[in-house]
């Protein structure tokens, strides 16, 4: 065991192996603590106790459940560092009966389990302990149940009556959380969590999502969706939500960006770009165009080999003195530069 200090919270913390790896960020475990607020949750697998102490603070009582003693103990010793005071920690199997017999007044099960640490297609049966096997050792205590799942898991691949709630931090898809019974409120959900506040988008009935068309080129303004709402297949509902003519540029296989020639805010916008130019994917004439700019550094935002990625970006940066950024992407033979409007 060891007091270690990291980002994911705000105070150093216990944890050993791989406790603090697999540990909910304490933005996330805020959020998903005040969703699931109620007056007694059993987490189940609760590790080091990074989410588990954040429930204790929306709930009157909870339990914290653990097969590993040694994580345990770090998650008691992480409890008294926060003071809520109302977690029962129990060691034990989580399916057995000695344990479920200790927690037949919960309101709420919670579930984050183990997964193979290298796995090249996640998948929900790999989970330990099995989300059916929780469900079915549960099931006379409450049918209220939310598990954490690898966020890598598009919603299709989640074969359970459930809300596949998929959140972001930073732009980047941190968590999945499946809520089962009376948590489950839509099919789909994306969270976009700020450091005090959170925006959520919902899914909606595919007959009022809106055609969104798709067109060659980009316009004045192209908007890279959150990470999270591209997981939930959310972008007709984003485009529904906002009100506004938006179209669509496919970059490739798995990217896209919304596009317009109004200037749109959203929260769920990873970035905003506005476009400065276009020119032939020729490294020469990419870094002629430049020159005549305030740029001085150009992001790739498209396909190439690794090994030859600098050698591209350095003859495109090429005697570049600007202090600002252009992100390069590529569409068919042409190369459109945009300035990232959210950083500059």
């Amino acid at each position: 065991m060891e007091k270690i200090s990291s980002p994911k919270f705000s105070k150093p913390i216990y944890t050993c192996g791989d406790g603090l790896r697999f540990a909910t960020p304490e933005i996330v475990a805020r959020y998903r603590a005040g969703r699931l607020h109620t007056s007694i949750l059993a987490d189940i697998s609760c590790g080091i106790g990074g989410q588990t102490i954040f429930f204790a603070r929306e709930c009157q009582k909870v339990y914290g459940v653990d097969i590993a003693g040694d994580k345990l103990q770090c998650a008691q010793k992480n409890d008294s560092l926060y003071n809520f005071g109302n977690i029962t920690f129990i060691e034990g199997n989580a399916l057995s009966t000695q344990i479920v017999e200790q927690v037949t007044d919960a309101d709420i099960i919670f579930s984050d389990p183990a997964r193979p640490a290298a796995e090249t297609v996640r998948q929900t049966d790999s989970l330990r302990p099995g989300i059916p096997m929780v469900l079915d050792v549960y099931k006379d205590i409450t049918d209220k149940f939310a598990f954490e799942a690898p966020p890598q898991m598009p919603p299709e691949r989640i074969d359970f009556d459930c809300e596949r709630e998929y959140i972001s931090v930073d732009g980047k898809l941190n968590r999945l959380t499946l809520y089962l019974g009376p948590l489950k409120q839509c099919e789909r959900s994306a969270v976009v969590l700020e450091e005090t506040a959170f925006h959520k988008l919902e899914s909606e009935d595919k007959s009022q999502l809106p055609e969104i068309a798709e067109i060659d080129e980009p316009k004045t303004y192209a908007f890279e969706p959150d990470p999270a709402v591209v997981k939930a297949g959310l972008l007709g509902e984003l485009v529904l939500e906002l009100k506004q003519p938006l179209e669509m540029v496919q970059i490739d296989a798995k990217r896209k960006l919304l596009t317009s020639d109004i200037l749109i805010d959203s929260p769920f916008f990873k970035n905003t770009f506005q476009l400065i130019g276009k020119v032939p994917y020729d490294c020469r004439q990419i870094n002629s165009f430049l020159q005549g700019t305030d740029i001085g550094i150009a992001v790739i935002r498209f396909n190439i080999a690794p090994e030859k990625y600098w050698d591209i970006r350095n003859k495109i940066e090429k005697d570049l003195t600007g202090g600002k950024t252009a992100h390069l992407f590529k569409i068919s033979r042409s190369i459109y530069l945009f300035e990232n409007l959210r950083t500059s």
